[in-house]
């Protein structure tokens, strides 16, 4: 059995690891897919979540998939955050979330070198932001 992720980007690649340690899944391939969100860079939850089902449109067949989109959300008029949704099918079975907030200043929001900068030192990682989101899906599984 075959588990898609719609991305190729290495942290996503690695959180989606914990979903085969509850699902017996021969490999994992991996897809570049589009989120079809203009820009490319997802504003607000709404654009967020609709970015991660975009990325599943090619997936017809009942295949077994896992998205995650991150976007960014203006919390004030000073702080924005960086959130993820994951949106997995398994088995004909949605499963989906949204992740921790990652708080960051307004004035770094388009600056992706000071962005990196700043969630390595303040914040837990992407990396940790989405594999929390994974383990807390598979508690409903």
């Amino acid at each position: 059995m075959t588990l898609y992720l719609t991305s190729t980007n290495s942290d996503k690649i690695n959180a989606t690891n914990t979903l085969l340690t509850k699902f017996t899944f021969d490999h994992v391939k991996y897809v570049e897919s589009n989120s079809n969100i203009e820009g490319g860079q997802p504003y607000g939850l709404d654009e967020t979540k609709q970015g991660c089902i975009n990325r599943t449109k090619q997936f017809v067949n009942h295949e077994n998939f896992i998205s995650i989109e991150n976007g960014f959300v203006k919390y004030s008029n000073e702080q924005w955050y960086d959130i993820a949704f994951i949106y997995i099918r398994i088995n004909n079975k949605i499963y989906s979330a949204w992740s921790e907030k990652r708080f960051f200043p307004k004035e770094i929001y388009n600056n992706t070198k000071k962005l990196i900068e700043h969630f390595e030192k303040k914040t837990i990682s992407r990396y940790e932001q989405l594999n929390n989101c994974i383990l807390s899906i598979l508690t409903t599984v």
